[in-house]
């Protein structure tokens, strides 16, 4: 039990905080950067730290792994964090984080429409139409008109989404976990290159001098995109895959909770019943599908 609790879950609720906070962090730096600066820099020092951190070359795995290493770099590093710090550009941090967290629903549409797992039933139904529900009072906050102002970083964080299903999906081979990992974030900046160039124009160094920025950048890079994969490889491997991801539910309220303490985001009672209906209708299909898979 204590092993379980120093080196399980103590680990997945540090990784599940910090990413909880990613948003806020990252909305306060496209202040300074354009959003593709951002996402490169942050991978180029996770990607150092991981090398840092696990000094040795990753051996040969054969093609067949090397793509699944490659896409998942393009679907969950490149595309998922462009469309995230775009979208967060365009609506408030909390917004997207609990637009994000309904990722699981479209795993399970994937999941089906290959044929991997069994029919979903009501269960799952009731459970994404909750999520549903939740997201648009969140979005909205029960003024339709709200959702004028922000549909675009609402369509992205969707989008967003969506591709972290699709590296979900893809998945990544078993071996050396922090290899595996670096080597995935090598092939997610490779695949950033043609996101970025458009915007490249607009990066600036400057901005790097202030002690705040680079401080933001330096979170984000070493503590939720390299020491926080440690600490959730430790904990999968120490919880299982299954028990392990049951905290993620608490990544849109840290989210949420974030973007009010940091950044003065609104939090009433429409926006907190929003987050509730979705951890539930997210929380409701998961299980079912687990359940039935």
């Amino acid at each position: 039990m204590r092993n379980r609790l120093l080196h399980g879950w103590l680990p997945c609720l540090l990784a599940v905080t910090v990413w909880g906070t990613t948003f806020a962090t990252t909305k306060q730096l496209l202040a300074a950067l354009p959003a593709t600066e951002i996402l490169a820099l942050r991978f180029a020092i996770g990607y150092a730290a991981l090398w840092a951190l696990a000094p040795r070359r990753l051996r040969w795995m054969g093609w067949r792994a090397e793509t699944r290493m490659a896409i998942g770099g393009a679907l969950g590093i490149a595309l998922y964090f462009f469309f995230e710090n775009h979208a967060l550009a365009h609506a408030r941090a909390g917004i997207v984080a609990v637009i994000v967290c309904t990722s699981p629903l479209l795993t399970a549409l994937i999941e089906r429409a290959l044929g991997r797992t069994a029919r979903l039933g009501p269960g799952y139904w009731l459970g994404f139409a909750l999520a549903i529900a939740g997201v648009t009072l969140t979005v909205t906050d029960g003024d339709w008109g709200a959702l004028r102002g922000a549909w675009q970083g609402v369509a992205l964080a969707a989008l967003g989404a969506a591709a972290w299903s699709a590296y979900t999906v893809v998945g990544l081979p078993s071996g050396d976990g922090l290899a595996i990992t670096r080597r995935t974030f090598l092939w997610g900046l490779l695949a950033m290159i043609p996101l970025c160039l458009p915007e490249l124009g607009a990066w600036r160094a400057t901005p790097l001098a202030d002690g705040g920025t680079l401080g933001r950048l330096l979170f984000l890079g070493l503590m939720a995109s390299a020491l926080c994969y440690v600490a959730w490889n430790r904990a999968v491997a120490v919880l299982g895959g299954l028990r392990a991801s049951l905290p993620l539910y608490l990544n849109p309220v840290v989210g949420v909770l974030a973007a009010a303490a940091i950044l003065n985001e609104p939090l009433d009672g429409l926006m907190a019943l929003g987050v509730t209906l979705t951890l539930m209708g997210v929380a409701l299909s998961a299980f079912v599908t687990r359940r039935n898979a």
